[in-house]
């Protein structure tokens, strides 16, 4: 683990891979963790969460299942210490990486959003959508992603305030920007195998650089809630009421 790594991400990383230092048991132990998180991320990003089960993993890794299981007793165990691995990955990335960029590719280019868009294609982005998908049908899943997806959103919220100080200015700016960049990236990586061109990615990220731009020179500005009344009073009328599904089963004598 990158110790040179801002704390709020180092926090992120799960327990057993960070050994103290001149501890050679220690890092075995982080060593065979880490090897069994990658195998993880492996079988969740090319078989999906319901195939992805110990006996997977541990032949993808190459070890016995009783290495497993010293490591990591059950499966929850396993997926708990993947989700916070997979994001911890992808955060971290995502840090080195926008880190380097000078600053005429920071603000004038917004080349940090191809740099997120290069990540979201990366196998524990996607083990990590997967992971999030699952858990809308999986309440097992759910009870232990939502509390740590939620908490993650918190530390990369705080780390684009880093790489990107002059968004303090604006914090709703900024919260209505990432959500909007984060919808549109996930949406891509989602729909990528069936839309299949390359070309039409480029030309999306350029128009959200741009447009992204706009919004922090204030050349372009997100509605405000009372502007919205009319649209949405408008659009209520439009749209059809949801009503409750009901049971087609007879109802027991």
């Amino acid at each position: 683990m990158n110790d040179q790594l801002p704390s709020s991400i180092m926090e992120l990383v799960p327990e057993g891979l960070t050994p103290r230092p001149g501890s050679r048991q220690e890092s075995k132990s982080s060593e065979m963790r880490e090897t069994i998180l990658e195998a993880t991320l492996d079988c969740l990003a090319d078989h999906g969460y319901a195939h992805t089960t110990n006996s997977l993993v541990c032949e993808q890794a190459g070890i016995s299942r009783g290495a497993m299981l010293h490591h990591y007793r059950t499966r929850q165990d396993l997926i708990v210490a993947t989700i916070e691995y997979a994001f911890y990955k992808h955060l971290s990335n995502f840090s080195h990486l926008v880190a380097n960029l000078g600053e005429v590719d920071r603000m004038n280019r917004n080349s940090a959003l191809a740099i997120d868009w290069h990540l979201c294609l990366t196998r524990e982005y996607k083990a990590y959508q997967e992971l999030q998908i699952a858990s809308r049908t999986n309440a097992e899943l759910r009870k232990v992603f939502q509390p740590r997806a939620r908490h993650h959103d918190l530390v990369w919220k705080e780390e684009l305030l880093k790489v990107f100080p002059e968004w303090r200015q604006d914090m709703r700016k900024l919260e209505l920007s990432r959500r909007f960049v984060r919808s549109l990236l996930d949406g891509m990586s989602l729909n990528r195998e069936q839309w299949k061109d390359p070309a039409i990615e480029w030309i999306l990220l350029g128009f959200l650089a741009n447009l992204m731009k706009r919004v922090r020179t204030d050349d372009l500005a997100f509605p405000e809630e009372e502007e919205l009344e009319g649209f949405k009073q408008a659009a209520m009328t439009l749209l059809p009421k949801r009503t409750r599904r009901t049971s087609s089963r007879k109802p027991r004598q």
